[in-house]
């Protein structure tokens, strides 16, 4: 009964990790492990499609997958620049290409259902695209190099970029934390749970792991000081169970656990080596390039995630540079520019090579896992090849609403976009008006009260069953608008829009109402998203009919609020934005 125990135990925590079937950014998850639950190519015996761009590249870069879609970039350098291009994932087709002006230098760094997130380094602007036809929803400036370092996302949406959440609507930061890099533009961040992870420290202090809060942005801790290198860009690579492992340039490889107050190291190991995946089954799979010496001859190693000892390594040099870890444990590696541009896939001993593609100069275009087992290659010239699995599985559990931040009472619906021909479906809509629904695609949908709400999906057919839960899915917005009980609204009252919106810290709120001698018999309160009460204003008097209130929101996460206006029986609510 206590193994029975374990093993559930170990699959909740490992689906609660692993994002559908969507490779949204680099390294595939928010933990940047490369696991997913698809199942890649059993073999490249002949392409799924092939496609030749009228735009040529240098080099392969990175492939993001949504659903039915893909997004990559096209680099030249003379002169040095860079568009994007949208394909259809089933056929390759371009959907639409995307420069903002005729010296871009366009890098997709992300891809979900919100957007097409873009980075131009040449003007350091970060672009959200619209899915449909690429027009820009908004931007906004961001430090980071483009190339290799994908942008992350919180449980909403929200794309994450180094050291700052980013409101998915409306492009404005929610919060931003300036901790310290050595070496900037530079990526390697994580996410794990409701904590973002990287390093901090100058070049000549001290360089640490650093804890930030994901909904306020605050510095929860650090760990103690890393010895090594004056510089470090070793990315992090957090395990399915939430062990995090960094390895400083020029020092160990460390891992550590979380117990939400400080960082506890779980063991060290020199020489130190650079973990870029985890298998299906925890191994840690790295490369020793963090070792100089050992460059020209640079592969790729299985450690043991319980000290990081070594266990084994490829057979022949096949330096790893982006990794990938199926749902049936395949491992897929990217050797990009350190071992003459190929895709490989081994067993998960990396004993045996199961395939081989040579893609030259794939330099930053990662191993991506995408809906029914479609497999993107990319590498320098023209051409794109897809390759697809052969094997009939169980599903791997996917959805989209047609909406997914909503007010009270609204309908939207679900679509079902699950890999692997599923046959039934059992969806949980916790706090709505139909909770559970054995329907494909299920519709009207509403919720009766604000709040943040999860979807869940189990997808099935003959050879199994997946579940995928959005645990933050559903964002529902308390009511907006004018409302009256009974009664006419009289032309005596208003609320006027807060000044200045968006605001930091302080904004007023000016409202009239008729005019009653010594007395206003009203209310003004703040609500945030989910309808949580956090302000109850003091009202004061201007003129006669004519009053005010202003709200502090020093100690507040940035973000969207609702201020409402309560007098006998008429209510207002407005919506207003917080800046951090």
């Amino acid at each position: 009964m206590k193994t029975l125990l374990l093993h559930f135990f170990f699959f909740i925590t490992l689906s609660s990790t692993i994002f559908s079937q969507n490779w949204f950014t680099t390294g595939g998850n928010v933990q940047r492990n490369g696991i997913s639950k698809i199942t890649g190519p059993n073999n490249t015996v002949s392409a799924f499609w092939t496609v030749n761009s009228t735009n040529t590249t240098a080099w392969g870069n990175s492939v993001y997958t949504f659903v039915d879609k893909f997004v990559t970039s096209r680099v030249v350098l003379s002169p040095y620049t860079g568009k994007i291009e949208l394909r259809n994932l089933n056929s390759g087709a371009l959907i639409w290409e995307k420069m903002i002006n005729a010296s871009s230098r366009m890098y997709a760094v992300g891809f979900n259902e919100d957007a097409v997130y873009a980075h131009d380094y040449f003007t350091g602007i970060l672009y959200a695209l619209s899915i449909s036809d690429g027009s820009v929803k908004w931007s906004i400036a961001s430090d980071m190099f483009p190339g290799n370092t994908g942008l992350l996302f919180a449980c909403n949406g929200d794309p994450v970029d180094k050291g700052r959440r980013i409101d998915k609507t409306t492009g404005i930061a929610k919060w931003t934390n300036n901790y310290i890099i050595p070496v900037s533009p530079d990526g390697g961040y994580c996410i794990y749970g409701n904590t973002y992870y990287h390093w901090t420290g100058s070049i000549v202090t001290p360089k640490k792991l650093i804890a930030i809060d994901m909904n306020t942005g605050a510095t929860k801790y650090t760990s103690a000081d890393l010895p090594g290198d004056g510089d470090q860009e070793n990315d992090l690579c957090i395990g399915p169970d939430g062990t995090i492992y960094i390895c400083r340039d020029g020092g160990m490889l460390y891992a550590f656990r979380d117990n939400g107050s400080a960082f506890v190291q779980q063991w060290s190991r020199s020489p130190g080596y650079v973990v870029k995946g985890v298998g299906r089954d925890g191994t840690l799979y790295a490369s020793n390039i963090n070792d100089p010496s050992q460059f020209a001859n640079s592969t790729t190693f299985r450690l043991d995630p319980a000290n990081g000892n070594f266990l084994d390594s490829t057979q022949t040099r096949t330096p790893l540079s982006y990794f990938a870890s199926g749902g049936d444990s395949t491992i897929y590696i990217s050797t990009a520019e350190t071992g003459n541009g190929r895709y490989v896939a081994f067993s998960p001993n990396l004993q045996t090579v199961k395939w081989t593609i040579n893609t030259p100069y794939n330099y930053y275009s990662g191993p991506s896992l995408s809906k029914d087992g479609i497999f993107i290659t990319a590498g320098s010239g023209t051409e794109i090849k897809a390759y697809k699995t052969n094997y009939t599985i169980k599903p791997v559990s996917d959805f989209k609403a047609s909406k997914n931040v909503i007010l009270m009472g609204e309908q939207i619906n679900f679509t079902d976009q699950s890999s692997f021909a599923p046959t039934s479906w059992l969806w949980q809509f916790p706090g709505s008006n139909i909770p559970t629904s054995n329907q494909q695609n299920p519709v009207n949908i509403s919720y009766s009260s604000p709040g943040v709400y999860q979807v869940t999906l189990v997808a099935a057919n003959a050879f199994g069953s997946d579940t995928l839960v959005k645990a933050c899915y559903i964002t529902v917005l308390n009511e907006t608008g004018i409302s009256n009980v009974g009664n006419e609204i009289p032309s005596e009252f208003s609320l006027s829009q807060n000044f200045p919106n968006p605001f930091n810290p302080v904004t007023k709120i000016r409202f009239s109402i008729p005019w009653v001698e010594g007395k206003h018999g009203s209310s003004l309160r703040i609500f945030d998203v989910t309808g949580k009460l956090v302000g109850d204003l003091l009202i004061g008097h201007l003129t006669p009919g004519i009053y005010e209130a202003a709200w502090d929101a020093n100690g507040f996460a940035g973000g969207v609020y609702f201020y409402t206006l309560q007098s006998g029986n008429i209510k207002i609510t407005k919506k207003m934005l917080l800046i951090k």
